[in-house]
């Protein structure tokens, strides 16, 4: 009888001893993990002899993503600015697309207003074609619980 007191003991102390040692294996640290950013947005962008189209005209902050096609007779390049008068650097442009080729540029939008999308006639400036306008909203959530996301 006396063996099984010492042997229930032994066996009490090592598992207070491997409860305190597992306890000790956490970490300290708070930190949360990082989100991901929203899923990129394509935006098609279709340029004729008269005029800039974008769909949709509006969007969330966050990657937009915008696929264009050159159906006009020359070719043009595309520049992506905001509305506002914040200097004439673009926020974006394509080098010049010829006839009936497409192109892809990606914007990050990070805040909200109105944007303008021009072509300018391959560099000429010639301002012949109306440009199309894009509304940016409030940030798209993040892309965290989708799938097959990178």
């Amino acid at each position: 009888m006396r063996g099984r007191t010492i042997d229930t003991l032994a066996l009490s102390a090592m598992l207070a001893v491997s409860a305190f040692a597992l306890s000790a294996c956490g970490g300290t640290s708070t930190a949360a993990t990082t989100p991901r950013p929203p899923a990129p947005v394509n935006l098609t962008v279709y340029i004729d002899n008269s005029r800039v189209s974008v769909s949709p005209s509006s969007v969330g902050a966050g990657p937009v993503t915008f696929i264009i096609t050159n159906q006009a007779s020359q070719a043009e390049s595309l520049e992506i600015l905001p509305s506002r008068s914040s200097g004439p650097n673009p926020l974006a442009n394509t080098g010049p697309i010829n006839p009936q080729a497409t192109a892809q540029v990606t914007v990050n939008f990070s805040s909200q207003g109105n944007y303008s999308v021009s072509a300018d006639g391959g560099g000429s400036g010639s301002g012949s074609i109306q440009a199309a306008s894009i509304h940016v909203g409030s940030p798209r959530p993040s892309s965290d619980n989708q799938l097959l996301q990178p």
